[in-house]
């Protein structure tokens, strides 16, 4: 016996499938109900994943009030598999046994796992890539690249550790249940708004898009936990059109000020799949750049290290980029091999 599952689809129906949980938290609508219906009739294996999704989140009841939503050709099927499911949880607690209390779900970099009674969702991207994540209350998360998010849904809180990299959160108003970003044992909470995180080891970068955030902070040997999260009414506040410097642990003093619409918008550039730079140095836009590609940048110059650069580029788009930097900045492009790219003054 294992406790192993693989969902095997596609990162989108798993998307989509996830939506339609989360939606079922709070019942679905009239016109919720119909589009639900088309969407299973698509395809049978949108049928089995949303089985499947239900019975790994306690939500096989409110399917059972959805059965009559099922295509009449599929509802001995899926009854059949809501009686294997009913079994899932003696199976699931045997095995706990047997791998030390915790249990593991992969599919696509995202890892389902529990311990102490608590369900953590663990996702990741690799360098490149970026993710699309529906949380249980609606609330949406872009993951950008390189990152791992640890997500806790309870009934006193809802909790997102960005371990590394960078996230944008739209969050769902739930004013009994906030929620919070732990980043390098910082706290940010929020009710119902929305804003973007990027972690490093020296500090936290946080813009706020909508809305108003506040800021606590956790010890060095601190769990997270409700206490934890509980944050004094007369915290640090960054507020909306603010962008804030976190420092880590003592490192420094936390900072606040106004940001530009247009800063913020090229600084989260990154949701659309672009990078943007706006008379950044050639040294700053390839450390970002460095960001979403294995590609290494070398600049041979240090006065080329100070050139101001600007341009729309795609992520990830190594071709296109060194053939911008040739053409338009006057830069000689030495390709060394498919990891290595020097980049040196045209003589």
């Amino acid at each position: 016996m294992t406790n192993v599952h693989s969902l095997n689809t596609d990162d989108a129906m798993f998307e989509q499938a996830s939506l339609w949980i989360a939606r079922m938290d709070r019942s679905l609508t009239a016109q919720e109900c119909e589009d639900f219906k088309a969407w299973l009739v698509e395809s049978s294996k949108h049928q089995k994943l949303i089985i499947e999704m239900a019975s790994m989140w306690d939500k096989m009841d409110a399917l059972e009030n959805l059965a009559e939503l099922f295509p009449e050709a599929d509802k001995n099927s899926t009854t059949k598999m809501e009686s294997k499911t009913s079994l899932w949880p003696i199976a699931l607690a045997a095995s706990f046994v047997f791998v030390a209390l915790i249990g593991l779900l992969a599919n696509n970099g995202i890892w389902r796992f529990i311990n102490g009674g608590e369900e953590y969702v663990r996702y990741e991207t690799a360098v490149g890539e970026s993710s699309t994540i529906y949380l249980p209350d609606n609330s949406k998360v872009l993951l950008n690249t390189n990152s791992i998010l640890m997500v806790s849904y309870t009934d006193d809180y809802r909790l997102l550790e960005l371990q590394r990299g960078e996230l944008h959160v739209e969050v769902a108003h739930d004013k009994t249940r906030p929620l919070s970003v732990v980043a390098n044992h910082k706290v940010i909470q929020a009710v119902g708004t929305a804003f973007s995180v990027q972690v490093s080891s020296q500090e936290i970068e946080l813009i706020v898009t909508d809305g108003k955030v506040i800021i606590g902070e956790l010890s060095e040997q601190q769990e997270v936990n409700e206490d934890a999260l509980s944050i004094p009414i007369d915290a640090l506040a960054v507020s909306k059109g603010e962008i804030a410097s976190l420092a880590v642990l003592e490192s420094g003093a936390d900072t606040v000020t106004p940001i530009d619409t247009k800063l913020i918008d090229q600084n989260l550039s990154w949701r659309q799949g672009n990078l943007v730079f706006k008379g950044e140095t050639l040294a700053q836009a390839m450390a970002e750049v460095s960001r979403y590609t294995s590609v290494k940048f070398e600049i041979a110059d240090e006065e080329l290290k100070d050139m101001k650069i600007a341009g729309r580029f795609k992520t990830g788009d190594v071709k296109g980029l060194i053939g911008a930097l040739n053409h338009n900045f006057n830069i000689k492009i030495d390709r060394v091999n498919k990891s290595l790219v020097v980049l040196r003054k045209q003589s």
